[in-house]
């Protein structure tokens, strides 16, 4: 009597995850047309027959079975959920991206507590999803350690996106936020900025500290070629408390002219603008008396007064990106893992 083969088998000898392969086998949505073709010619080379009574030696794709489709769990922090300039046009790119698949997507706010954890991780991050058709899980931004290890526990694939966590091996897409800090810093200076001011929110998201790390690397680097000191000086704010603004008003109205920048960096536009509208409250002009720049490029930068000068992020290609990394992950599980940079590009407008 011959070996059955099985799914596990197809999986093993083709490389690809026993998800994958059923999804080709059973004519469903979820995998290329390419990742298909070869499951089915490995499962007739083989012999492969369906475990159900009266089934044909022919893969079930052939028949191309009805069923429900995939979906892809995105997971996404309450606060960015009701943010419209940059993670909702995230959001629309894997929309899109999972639409062009054929996939649904189901978009969760996983926050676990202590009574979580001898739960099983499908029952407390959504209890109410139909786990067996989950394809993958997409984290958008910044989520505690505890909650990124539980969402691990599942066995589903996870791409991480404008966030990092070295302890979870997995596949993550970003913007080149580095870049980002280097291309602001870089441009002011070519404008003879002689004080750069950076307001940022120490500790807030992965993409904010590389940004600032990107400005720095610039300014040291320019210090090393030229003989014409830049000096620069941050401003940590609480960015999700509009008190900042006028605090740091205070301190600006009284500080010398000679010390105050003649240059500013918003770690976002959203910071940039409201602070380029603080300073014309104050009777400073942009650009008159001072440059502002923000990175992001959110649809208010273009119709700011003045319109701000920014760093343009492919914001829905990135959401896209992601949707093809989780792909990826599903057909070639064993492929090492990948990090993802996006590249940014500068946007001069009268702002600066």
């Amino acid at each position: 009597m011959s070996r059955k083969v099985s799914i596990q088998s197809l999986a093993d000898q083709l490389g690809l995850s026993k998800y994958a392969v059923s999804r080709a086998l059973s004519g469903k949505t979820g995998v290329s047309e390419a990742t298909r073709a070869r499951v089915l010619e490995l499962a007739r080379a083989l012999g492969y027959r369906q475990s159900t009574p009266g089934s044909s030696t022919v893969p079930t794709a052939i028949r191309a079975e009805q069923s429900e489709p995939p979906f892809a769990l995105i997971c996404m922090n309450q606060l960015n959920r009701g943010e419209p300039h940059y993670w909702q046009r995230v959001l629309s790119g894997m929309i899109s991206a999972c639409t062009e698949r054929g996939w649904h997507h189901a978009i969760v706010s996983p926050s676990l507590g202590v009574a979580d954890e001898h739960t099983p991780p499908e029952r407390a991050i959504a209890p109410h999803l139909d786990w067996e058709r989950c394809a993958g899980v997409i984290v958008m931004g910044a989520f505690p350690h505890s909650v990124l290890q539980r969402l691990a526990q599942t066995g589903r694939p996870i791409v991480l996106v404008d966030h990092q966590e070295p302890l979870l091996n997995c596949d993550t897409i970003s913007h080149d936020n580095l870049e980002a800090g280097i291309t602001v810093a870089r441009y002011l200076m070519s404008m003879q900025c002689r004080r750069i001011g950076l307001i940022t929110d120490d500790g807030r998201a992965a993409s904010f500290a590389q940004r600032k790390i990107g400005i720095e690397l610039a300014l040291n680097h320019f210090h090393a070629d030229s003989s014409r000191l830049t000096t620069f000086r941050e401003w940590n704010i609480p960015y999700e408390n509009g008190e900042w603004i006028d605090q740091m008003a205070a301190t600006i109205k009284n500080m010398p002219a000679d010390e105050r920048p003649d240059a500013w960096i918003g770690v976002n536009d959203d910071i940039a603008l409201q602070w380029m509208n603080k300073l014309q409250e104050m009777g400073f002009s942009t650009p008159g008396d001072c440059l502002v720049i923000g990175i992001d490029n959110v649809h208010a930068a273009a119709t700011s007064s003045p319109p701000l000068t920014t760093v343009n992020l492919c914001k829905e290609e990135l959401g896209q990106r992601a949707i093809e990394a989780l792909q990826r992950r599903i057909e070639r599980p064993g492929t090492p893992k990948e990090t993802v940079m996006l590249s940014t590009s500068l946007i001069p407008r009268e702002s600066a």
